[in-house]
């Protein structure tokens, strides 16, 4: 566990947007009891935040994983005469989910860029009939613009 980083202190009737850094938080227990330790992005700043349970159970029951983002707000409730603290939690923004192809893969639309990459290569071949084009050609065109594409997205 990397303690270098700040903790997050939530104010008093201020809200603070974090976005997850990481799919699971770390689980753990003190002598307070059971903790859920998220590593967070608040305002362009890497934060340790230690969600109480009931904010633990809100971002497992929604799904949430890293990228997605949620606001977390302290309010004072007041029950009798104590006063106390309650932490407000709510969803932001939540990354689409993977597609799933029938493989029951990730589609990071490698593939889609790959087909399209060999197109255009065979494209370029057709177009520039004055060289004798090899199939290792065509290949090596296509991985190329596969390449520098993947690396701009």
């Amino acid at each position: 566990m990397n303690n270098n980083r700040p903790k997050l202190e939530l104010a008093l009737n201020k809200e603070a947007r974090l976005k997850l850094l990481k799919d699971k938080c770390y689980e753990g227990s003190n002598s307070y009891g059971k903790y859920y330790l998220y590593s967070v992005d608040h305002s362009g700043e890497e934060k340790a935040f230690f969600a109480e349970p009931d904010i633990h159970r809100q971002i497992l029951e929604g799904g949430l994983k890293s990228g997605d983002e949620f606001l977390v707000r302290k309010v004072a409730v007041q029950n009798g005469k104590k006063v106390s603290s309650k932490i407000e939690f709510q969803v932001v923004r939540k990354g689409a989910p993977p597609l799933v192809s029938e493989h029951n893969t990730r589609d990071d639309n490698f593939k889609t860029l790959m087909e399209q990459c060999v197109r255009e290569a065979v494209e370029i071949t057709k177009e520039v009939n004055t060289i004798p084009w090899q199939n290792e050609d065509v290949r090596s065109l296509a991985l190329t613009m596969f390449i520098q594409r993947a690396r701009l997205n």
